[in-house]
C-alpha cells in the first residue's frame, strides 16, 4: 500500500514539472519573436460612493467595570495599563486652572483690604489702650504703691544677695576650719616622729592655704564695712529723695485743697447770687401781682359806685 501512494505522489511531481516547464518555453519563444505583449485585461469600475446613511450612530460601549477586589485589567494586582493615561494639553489645562485659582485669590484679597478699610473707617478697633480718667489722688496712690513694690524688690534681691554671700563666708570658714584641724595634726606628728616628704608638702600647702584665708577675711570684712556704709549713704539718699516727694506731694495735694475750695466758694456764691437773684425775682412778681390786684379791686370799686 505504501509503494502505491510514493508511486502516485512521484507521478503528480513529475506531471507538475513538466507543466511548467512548457509554460516557461512558451514564454520565452514569444518574448524572442518580438510580438508584443497583449493588453491588460479592462478594470473593473470603481464602486459608487454609498450615501451616508441616517440611521443613529451607535453609542461607544463603555468597558466592563472590573470586580471587586479586581483591577481594569482583570488581576488582582495593578499593572502599568491599570494607571491613568494623560490626555490633552497639559499647559492649557494648567493655565487655565491656574487663571482661575488667581482670581479667587486676588477677588479674596481685594475682599479683606476693602473690609479693614470699612471697619477701619466706621468701626472702632480698640487697637490701643483708652487713657482712664484717673483722679490726682488716684494717680498718687499709684505712684505709692510702685514705690513700695520696688522698694521691696530691692530690699528681697539686697536679702538674696546678703544670703549667698554668708553662704560662701560660711563654707569658707568651715574648709579652713578643717585645714587648721588637718595642719595641726600635721604639727604636733612633725615634733612628734617627723614627717615624709608628702606630708610636709601638704603642711606647707596648709601653711600658705591659712596665710591666704587670713588675708581674704581682712579684704572681706572690709569689703562688708565699705558695703554697709554705701548701702547707707544709699539709704540716706533714697530717704532723702523720698522725703523731697513726699513734700511735693504735699504742696500739690495743698494746691489741690486750696483750688477745691476756690471752687467751692466760687460755687456756692454763684449759688448764693442765684438764689438772691431768685428772691428778688418773686418779690418783684409779688409786688406786680399786689399791683394788679389793686388795681382789679379799684376797678371793681368804680363799677359798684
Amino acid at each position: 500500500m505504501s509503494r502505491l501512494l510514493m508511486a502516485a505522489t512521484a507521478a503528480r511531481l513529475q506531471s507538475g514539472m513538466s507543466g511548467s516547464g512548457k509554460l516557461l518555453f512558451n514564454a520565452t519563444r514569444y518574448l524572442s519573436a518580438g510580438k508584443k505583449a497583449p493588453p491588460p485585461p479592462p478594470k473593473a469600475p470603481p464602486p459608487k460612493a454609498s450615501k451616508p446613511s441616517t440611521a443613529p450612530k451607535c453609542k461607544p460601549v463603555p468597558p466592563p467595570k472590573p470586580k471587586p477586589g479586581f483591577f481594569p485589567s482583570g488581576g488582582m494586582h495593578a499593572v502599568f495599563s491599570d494607571l491613568p493615561k494623560p490626555e490633552g494639553d497639559f499647559m492649557k489645562e494648567w493655565s487655565a486652572k491656574n487663571s482661575k485659582y488667581s482670581m479667587f485669590m486676588l477677588s479674596g484679597l481685594l475682599a479683606l483690604i476693602g473690609s479693614i478699610y470699612l471697619s477701619y473707617m466706621t468701626l472702632e478697633l480698640y487697637a490701643g489702650v483708652p487713657e482712664y480718667p484717673y483722679t490726682e489722688e488716684e494717680k498718687e496712690e499709684f505712684e505709692i504703691e510702685e514705690e513700695r513694690l520696688q522698694e521691696e524688690k530691692e530690699a528681697r534681691e539686697q536679702r538674696h544677695q546678703d544670703a549667698v554671700e554668708a553662704r560662701e563666708v560660711a563654707m569658707r570658714a568651715r574648709l579652713a576650719k578643717e585645714a587648721m584641724v588637718r595642719e595641726s595634726e600635721l604639727m604636733n606628728k612633725d615634733m612628734e616622729g617627723g614627717l615624709d616628704d608628702k606630708e610636709a608638702a601638704e603642711l606647707q600647702k596648709l601653711a600658705v592655704e591659712r596665710e591666704a584665708y587670713a588675708e581674704w577675711e581682712k579684704e572681706e570684712a572690709k569689703r562688708r564695712e565699705e558695703k554697709l556704709k554705701e548701702r547707707e549713704q544709699i539709704a540716706k539718699e533714697k530717704a532723702k529723695v523720698k522725703a523731697e516727694r513726699d513734700k511735693e506731694r504735699d504742696k500739690k495735694r495743698k494746691e489741690r485743697e486750696k483750688l477745691l475750695e476756690k471752687e467751692e466758694a466760687e460755687r456756692e456764691k454763684a449759688r448764693e447770687k442765684a438764689r438772691k437773684e431768685r428772691e428778688k425775682s418773686r418779690k418783684e412778681e409779688e409786688k406786680v401781682k399786689a399791683q394788679e390786684k389793686a388795681e382789679k379791686e379799684k376797678a371793681k370799686k368804680a363799677l359798684t359806685a
